[in-house]
């Protein structure tokens, strides 16, 4: 009697693909000396937020946002929270939430996109700023989530990385049509409880990282060398 060979289904190679981007992921940071410190911990985190993300767009076939929290008003999660929404198939201003969202590691935050609203050091390397698929001046803002679900014009204001329904990166442009991939600053930092404008002080211009994204699939591990010098 013959037996009949099974295959694999789309969902099972996508979610063994999810496996080994993070894999890789892990790879790249023991090479980097990424090590257990509190950077290269945030790094590792971080990764495992943003495979999820793009594994739920691709799972899904739903535009899904990776959500860093950017609510001035909110002290304890400015740039410090994260979080993945999905768009609601039946209602086209809402976002399901997918699953709970996550703190950095103590003392880490992500870099602001420009120098305006954070204070860094002399010696901060020149690129060490935070792209998003958002531009920093339009904030995705949100109400609070509601059983399970948050509602697009609400009080609560976010910068994210989206992922298409295909699970591919949505990019800003630049004036000259040149797409900017989004890149991930992370930076050892404090609350700047003395200034208005920038919430977060950054002291050490040698304590940064990050992950570069890449369109159509993988990412970048950047460690210190990896930014310009002043």
């Amino acid at each position: 009697m013959k037996t009949m060979k099974r295959g694999f289904t789309l969902m099972e190679l996508l979610i063994v693909l999810a496996i080994m981007g993070v894999m890789m992921g892990l790879v790249g940071f023991s090479i980097l000396g990424g090590g257990g410190n509190e950077l290269g911990a945030a790094q590792r985190q971080l990764l495992g937020m943003v495979q999820k993300a793009r594994t739920q767009a691709a799972l899904s076939g739903l535009e899904t946002r990776l959500l860093i929290n950017s609510d001035t008003d909110n002290q304890d999660r400015y740039h410090r929270y994260v979080e993945i929404v999905y768009r609601d198939e039946n209602e086209s201003e809402s976002w399901v939430v997918a699953g709970e969202g996550k703190f950095l590691t103590d003392r880490i935050y992500f870099v602001p996109a420009s120098d305006d609203s954070s204070s860094q050091p002399d010696g901060w390397r020149s690129d060490a700023y935070s792209t998003w698929s958002n531009k920093e001046s339009e904030p995705f803002e949100l109400d609070a989530a509601f059983k399970g679900k948050r509602k697009e014009g609400g009080s609560e204001s976010f910068n994210y990385v989206e992922f298409d329904s295909a699970g591919n990166l949505v990019c800003q442009e630049d004036s000259s049509g040149i797409l900017l991939p989004p890149k991930l600053v992370l930076a050892v930092g404090e609350p700047n409880p003395g200034s208005d404008d920038s919430l977060i002080r950054f002291n050490d211009p040698s304590a940064i990282a990050g992950i570069l994204m890449r369109q159509f699939g993988g990412f970048a591990v950047l460690d210190v060398n990896d930014f310009e010098l002043p």
